[in-house]
């Protein structure tokens, strides 16, 4: 006796034609108002030979061999609009051994073959085609899609991507501690930054030149950064963000990720304002920038001590690099971005920073020319910083530098050296500006990037 399911299936004209079927996450998500996001599983039926849908069903959980069953008899019994008639095939192709054994037996009793077949070609075209329907756009590719991406390649990108987020190398160098980059270690310069000092957003960004580089850091339009620099990154992001290919693949293939929000999402720009994927080498090159990076900012800069020295190490690399190892080197010579900010200060702004600074006679051309010196800073951090909220945090407790400076030493003449030893005046900000320990933490850690910009401009600490 017919398994109650397919009852109904049972009684009609079999055809010789083959179906195929697959269990797996759909090319959408669901975004509940009070939940997270999620990929809920389809079961998809197909027609081998006129590739029409006989069936679909959506479920939130994965679904077993009863709700297969019942899917399976709904594409004989009651095909989909534009499915074709109510018929038994002869077989069914089912992508899952597990779950073709499971419901062979029951298939067998209405004379219906099934068998195991992965890597269905008709399957892989319908799910596109869905996904560019669902969600308006072409779809986009994997990682596995680039000629010669192996899985042993990305996979080893994945795994030095969860390494990379775990170790954090960013909380000792911010995005303008450029390292250069020799992959393979006799190879030309690249210029990594790292990304993620700011709190914002987090990974690693390639440049191939230090005219790029230059470029990027002394360039506010971000449209014309696009169209005339190239740049290979890796960021990690929300699972949203990556293809449905690659979300596909970590299931499937047990790739790692270091967390809810820290998904790999790798982007390759090419002028002008083209976005895509690395090739296999530049994949390569990622995964050893990723593995090479967190060693040597912590082991060979001491970065966590402080301001680290000039220093250059090399690195092996995994076996999926083939023996190669890769090179890095600290600091990378880009004046360029140092000497922004030193063309003329606008009167009205400058009267407009030192306004509240206390001030008399003797002091008054100190005060005039720290808050000059503290307005080229500001300009600096236009263009380094990337959030327009960051930007005005900063300049907020540039501002209070200056005050305090002012209240609470007796400069009479000024040099970018005093600026340095600090954090200073902790007391009196509290008292003064601000108590809580976030507005404390953000004022230390715009001293510290003010110390790091009088360093580079060449001035050492007054004895």
């Amino acid at each position: 006796m017919a398994h109650p399911l397919l009852e109904k299936a049972a009684g009609l004209t079999q055809t010789k034609a083959t179906w195929h079927a697959t269990v797996r996450r759909a090319p959408a998500w669901i975004t509940p108002r009070n939940k997270p996001p999620y990929r809920p599983f389809l079961i998809l039926v197909l027609e081998a030979d006129t590739d029409r849908i006989r069936q679909t069903n959506m479920q939130d959980d994965r679904p077993g061999v009863e709700i297969v069953l019942k899917t399976l008899g709904a594409a004989m019994t009651n095909p989909t609009i534009g499915g074709g008639k109510r018929v038994r095939p002869a077989r069914i192709l089912l992508d899952d051994p597990v779950l073709a054994r499971a419901v062979t037996p029951y298939l067998s009793e209405i004379g219906v073959r099934c068998e195991a077949q992965a890597g269905s070609a008709l399957i892989t075209a319908a799910l596109r085609n869905m996904d560019a329907h669902m969600n308006r756009r072409p779809p986009q590719p994997g990682l596995l899609s680039v000629k010669g991406a192996t899985q042993p390649l990305v996979a080893e990108l994945f795994a030095a991507a969860a390494e990379y987020h775990a170790k954090a190398p960013w909380r000792w160098l911010d995005n303008l501690s450029p390292l250069a980059i020799h992959y393979p270690a006799d190879g030309p310069a690249r210029y990594a930054v790292l990304l993620g000092n700011g709190g914002e957003e987090f990974g690693v960004a390639l440049y191939s030149s230090l005219d790029d580089l230059s470029f990027q850091y002394t360039t506010a339009d971000h449209e014309q950064i696009f169209k005339k620099i190239s740049s290979l990154s890796l960021t990690y992001d929300e699972p949203m963000a990556l293809s449905f290919d690659d979300l596909d693949a970590i299931e499937a293939l047990g790739w790692p990720i270091a967390g809810a929000n820290a998904y790999p999402l790798v982007m390759k720009v090419t002028p002008p304002v083209r976005i895509g994927l690395p090739n296999a080498a530049e994949i390569a090159l990622l995964a050893a920038v990723l593995r090479a990076i967190p060693p040597f900012v912590a082991e060979a800069l001491h970065a966590d001590r402080g301001l680290p020295a000039a220093t250059e190490r090399a690195y092996p690399l995994p076996n999926v690099h083939a023996g190669q190892q890769i090179k890095l080197a600290y600091p990378v010579d880009l004046v360029d971005i140092w000497s922004q900010g030193t063309g003329k200060i606008n009167e009205a702004d400058l009267q407009d920073l030192i306004r509240d600074w206390r001030q008399d006679e003797r002091s008054r051309v100190f005060v005039r020319h720290l808050g000059a010196y503290l307005l080229k800073f500001m300009d600096f951090l236009a263009i380094s910083e990337r959030s327009e909220k960051r930007l005005s945090r900063r300049e907020g407790y540039t501002w209070a530098i200056g005050k305090l400076t002012c209240e609470y030493d007796s400069f009479e003449t000024f040099s970018p050296s005093i600026l340095l030893g600090g954090p200073r005046y902790l007391d009196e900000f509290r008292e003064k500006i601000g108590a809580t320990p976030e507005a404390l933490a953000a004022y230390k850690a715009t001293w510290r990037k003010l110390e790091e910009y009088v360093r580079a401009m060449g001035y050492k600490k007054l004895r």
